[in-house]
């Protein structure tokens, strides 16, 4: 057998690119403390792709000896472009009818997020918009938001139902995620989440056993028919004043963690309802939110693997005075990940590069902290690093090819979108014209 045998072929060649930039981990685990400054830089680099998968990452001229080519590679020239991991979206509301522009209105008027919902907006408004849209309306208002995400180079995306509060309504939302996952190229992760809100005709105790005793049973079949078996499936519940408490955030958790949903939590967003410790003794992957985090919660996290996804479009879009302390988590090496929480009400932010740049401005993080938890360490929050989230051989070819000199103007250049060009899966699925 010649050497020219033994070598891979590619199917697609990026190169010569300017420089790759990745965050770079062997063990599964997430990349904290210091460590998320750590970024693999290889200038006038080269990747190449056999179908889905990255089989070569170096110097370019390296990685031309490793593979061969044939009529059927494609070549993309980024010699004037920087290469990332594509983004990654662990924590968004992107299903839904309707929309609360008033809202935002009445809060420049200075009514607070838990005002309106008390007038009975927030939530519950959009849950009677939802509820009156047909599953293709819902599918239909999904792919258009889906293609703005892609084009700022989401290749990858958690999306939780949440805005039916009834058993119909949340499988119909349940049931969209699953159809978008086929028909468009961001992956989707789907998260079930009636634990939204408590409907206006049922107490805390009556709809969570609702949640745990209606609910679960037809979620479960719907995922176990219509999503890939090898992927994560989660259940999320919102646990804050006028929410769901400790004691029924962690009984819905037990209950769907039975049927193979792994845990996540909306937490410390209002208020801190001490809910961080026993949500990683029950095996919750993420904490989401934590704007009202404190000491004890730091040295859980500290000590554990559940990631921390902090969403700065939130505290930013509803003009709060502060925001999570991202730094204190990092000097204190709790695992952090970036989310936009897009949503109709508190969060109408899609753009994981806006993202990117509240994290740097208003959180104080670095760049380079600000690419590992929008990539590898928000991977982690949906249990997908081992094969998404970085820029390595064997993982998914998800890559984004940004118009930028490096990564400081992506927080430098906060409105200007910088991507060029996104990969998924091997496949080029989105240019800027």
């Amino acid at each position: 057998m010649t050497e020219t045998n033994n070598k891979s072929a590619a199917t697609l060649l990026i190169g010569p690119i300017k420089e790759i930039l990745t965050p770079i981990c062997n063990d599964n685990k997430p990349i904290r403390g210091q460590a998320m400054d750590t970024i693999k830089h290889i200038k006038n680099g080269g990747i190449a792709v056999n179908n889905d998968k990255i089989i070569a990452i170096g110097a370019y001229d390296d990685v031309k000896t490793q593979i061969t080519t044939n009529a059927n590679t494609q070549y993309i020239d980024a010699s004037d472009n920087i290469a990332i991991p594509g983004f990654i979206d662990p924590h968004t509301h992107l299903v839904f009818a309707g929309n609360r522009a008033s809202e935002f209105v009445e809060r420049t008027l200075g009514k607070t997020y838990q005002q309106i919902a008390q007038a009975g907006g927030g939530i519950l408004h959009t849950v009677k918009h939802t509820k009156e849209a047909s599953l293709d309306k819902i599918v239909k208002l999904g792919l258009t938001r889906l293609k703005l995400m892609l084009e700022h180079g989401t290749t990858t995306c958690e999306v939780k139902t949440g805005y039916g509060l009834d058993l119909d309504c949340e499988i119909k939302l349940l049931e969209a995620i699953l159809t978008l996952n086929k028909m468009q190229p961001i992956d989707l992760i789907p998260t079930f989440m009636p634990a939204h809100a408590i409907p206006q005709n049922k107490s805390e105790d009556e709809y969570t056993d609702e949640i745990n005793n209606t609910m679960l049973e037809p979620a479960y079949k719907l995922i176990k028919e219509k999503y890939e078996n090898n992927k994560p499936y989660f259940v999320d519940v919102f646990c804050d004043k006028g929410y769901f408490g400790k004691f029924n955030t962690i009984k819905i958790l037990k209950k769907y963690k039975e049927r193979g949903f792994q845990g996540k939590v909306h937490a410390n967003e209002f208020e801190n309802l001490s809910l961080v410790k026993e949500a990683i003794d029950n095996g919750a992957i993420s904490c989401d939110h934590m704007l009202n985090t404190n000491n004890a919660d730091i040295e859980a996290l500290k000590h554990s693997n559940t990631i921390c996804v902090l969403l700065p479009g939130t505290s930013f879009f509803l003009n709060l005075d502060s925001h999570a302390n991202a730094k204190l988590m990092v000097d204190n090496s709790v695992a952090i990940a970036l989310g936009s929480d897009y949503n109709p009400g508190s969060s109408h932010i899609f753009s994981i590069p806006f993202i990117f740049g509240l994290a740097c401005l208003k959180l104080k993080m670095t760049p380079a902290q600000a690419l590992t938890a929008t990539t590898y360490n928000a991977a982690c929050a949906i249990s997908a690093q081992a094969y998404t989230g970085q820029i390595d051989t064997g993982y998914k070819a998800d890559i984004n090819i940004l118009n930028v000199e490096c990564i400081d103007e992506i927080p430098y250049n906060l409105t200007i979108n910088p991507i060029k060009q996104v990969i998924k899966n091997g496949k080029l699925v989105y240019t800027k014209k």
